[in-house]
């Protein structure tokens, strides 16, 4: 079948004019997801929040990439993956390559003399970027739910902070403001004390919260609540009412901001920043140790 050209006119154009500023204004979070992009759109009013606007732009993203007008960079798909199993041409580029490669990887656990084991868990992995970005400044680790999680998934969580016994235990916790996004956080409370007897979690929901859709101004999913979901009884007895917002639907800035503000009101910012500091002198030493290694390596080549 003969595929449809696409043809920019005017009032393309001009959505693709507006497109180009909201990727301006967010670019430092890319790679970006089309659902960020499409609240952003709404959000300043230059689409309507309609299933139909969404699979436009959907639309109008793709051939926008295909013709030129914005980089194939600025967006990801994160459902599918590359596996690279190729090797080096020789040797030499191998030695090359590890030399350039060679104690970078040094990461200092600026939370080891803090008093709470933190993790940051989130059931977006759309926006996992973003959370891996700021919480990487904290050595703090980043979980990525999807839904609702497996009994594997909870023991290995259990597993992992049997290391952190003696440390407060918070799980700072973002999901979507919907039946399944509210009661994602009951079921692991509840799953982790009556399944897997672990009691000294305490988790914090950072966002989405009542009422954020009006402190943020969010517009909402307008397939959030299904009947034939059996939470959307029980979102609706807890008072949330009748309307869900995404977590996408949050300005990256807004959500960046929420989640440093979430991390530093569990530290001890005078620790933190000592560990900072060591940190930093640890680098300096190792850029040192390793242009002399490296000037010696590649004279021997």
């Amino acid at each position: 079948m003969k595929e449809r050209k696409w043809k920019w006119t005017k009032f393309q154009l001009n959505k693709l004019n507006n497109v180009q500023g909201v990727l301006k204004d967010i670019e430092k979070y890319k790679p970006l997801t089309l659902r960020q992009i499409y609240y952003q759109m709404v959000g300043k009013g230059f689409i309507p929040n309609r299933q139909t606007e969404y699979q436009m732009l959907s639309t109008l993203l793709t051939n926008a990439r295909y013709d030129g007008f914005i980089d194939w960079d600025i967006m990801e798909d994160r459902s599918r993956r590359y596996i690279n199993l190729s090797g080096y041409a020789d040797t030499e580029t191998f030695i090359r390559n590890t030399v350039q490669n060679w104690l970078n990887c040094y990461d200092r656990d600026l939370m080891q003399t803090q008093d709470k084991y933190i993790e940051i868990w989130t059931e977006k992995d759309a926006l996992s970027t973003l959370f891996e970005r700021v919480a990487r400044r904290y050595s703090i680790s980043v979980v990525v739910c999807r839904g609702f999680n497996s009994s594997t998934f909870l023991n290995n969580f259990r597993e992992r902070i049997m290391r952190y016994d003696s440390k407060e235990i918070i799980l700072l916790y973002f999901g979507d403001f919907d039946p399944s996004g509210m009661f994602m956080k009951v079921d692991i409370e509840n799953r982790l004390l009556n399944k897997l007897n672990v009691a000294n979690v305490n988790i914090k929901r950072v966002a989405l919260k009542p009422g954020d859709n009006d402190k943020y101004n969010l517009f909402s999913d307008p397939d959030s609540l299904k009947e034939t979901d059996p939470r959307t009884n029980w979102f609706r007895q807890q008072g949330y009412g009748n309307i869900g917002y995404e977590l996408d639907a949050l300005d990256p800035v807004t959500l960046e901001n929420l989640t440093v503000e979430a991390i530093d009101s569990e530290l001890d910012l005078d620790r933190f920043n000592e560990q900072v500091r060591l940190y930093n002198s640890e680098l300096d030493k190792l850029g040192l140790l390793k242009q002399e290694a490296t000037d010696r390596l590649l004279t021997a080549l």
